[in-house]
C-alpha cells in the first residue's frame, strides 16, 4: 500500500507562513484496524518550535507521536490512526477533522483536514465510478448514425444535381471562352439544364 504523507512548509512564502502539500489528507482504513502516516516539516526560515494539536472530531482516532518538535531544517513526525470497530459503516457521518500546526509559541496557526475513509465504502465508490465509466463507453460505442431511405435518396439526388450543375457551369463558361464552338457548348449546357430540372421534379 502506498505510504501516506503530508509535507508542511514553514516560512516558504513569507516569514512564519505555514503551507500544506495537501489541504485534505485522506486516510483509507478498515474498522477495527490502524495505520500510520508521516508529516514532513520543511523549514525555510529561522529554527522554530512546532506544535501539533487535533480537533475534537479526530482526538479519539488519531495520535501524533511527537506533538512538539524543534525544527531547524527538516523533521519527520509520525501519526497513528485507529478506527474502532464501533465506527463500522458510520465513518461517513463523522466528517473530516483538523490537524492544527502552530509555530513560534502560537504566533502562527494553521490546519489541514484529515478525512478517515472506511475502506469498504471507498472501494465501493471506486468500483461504482469504474462501472459508470464502462457504461458510458458502451453507450458511446452503440451510438451509430442511421440514415433513413428517404434521406439517403435525397442525398444521392443532391449529389447527382451538384455534379450536373458543375458541368452546366463549365459549358456556360465554354460558350463565352470558345466562340467558335459556342453553339455546341450552348446546346450541351441547355440539355444539362433540362436534365437538372426534370431530375429534381
Amino acid at each position: 500500500m502506498e505510504r501516506i504523507q503530508q509535507r508542511i512548509f514553514l516560512s516558504r512564502n513569507s516569514l512564519n507562513s505555514i503551507e500544506f502539500e495537501h489541504e485534505v489528507l485522506r486516510i483509507p482504513l478498515r474498522a477495527g484496524e490502524e495505520t500510520s502516516f508521516e508529516m514532513f516539516v520543511i523549514n525555510h526560515g529561522e529554527p522554530t518550535h512546532v506544535h501539533f494539536s487535533l480537533s475534537e472530531e479526530i482526538k479519539d482516532k488519531v495520535m501524533v507521536l511527537q506533538d512538539k518538535v524543534y525544527v531547524i531544517d527538516k523533521e519527520k513526525v509520525a501519526a497513528i490512526v485507529k478506527l474502532p470497530k464501533s465506527y463500522a459503516g458510520a465513518v461517513a457521518e463523522l466528517g473530516a477533522g483538523e490537524i492544527f500546526i502552530s509555530t513560534g509559541y502560537g504566533a502562527t496557526k494553521k490546519s489541514f483536514s484529515l478525512d478517515i475513509v472506511e475502506v469498504e465504502a471507498e472501494e465501493e465508490r471506486i468500483a461504482g465510478e469504474r462501472i459508470e465509466g464502462k457504461l458510458e463507453e458502451k453507450v458511446i460505442e452503440k451510438r451509430e448514425v442511421t440514415v433513413s431511405p428517404e434521406r439517403l435518396a435525397l442525398l444521392r439526388r443532391l449529389e447527382v444535381s451538384t455534379v450536373a450543375l458543375a458541368l452546366l457551369l463549365f459549358f456556360v463558361f465554354a460558350v463565352f471562352t470558345f466562340p467558335v464552338h459556342s453553339f455546341i457548348f450552348a446546346l450541351i449546357a441547355s440539355m444539362i439544364f433540362i436534365f437538372i430540372v426534370l431530375y429534381n421534379l
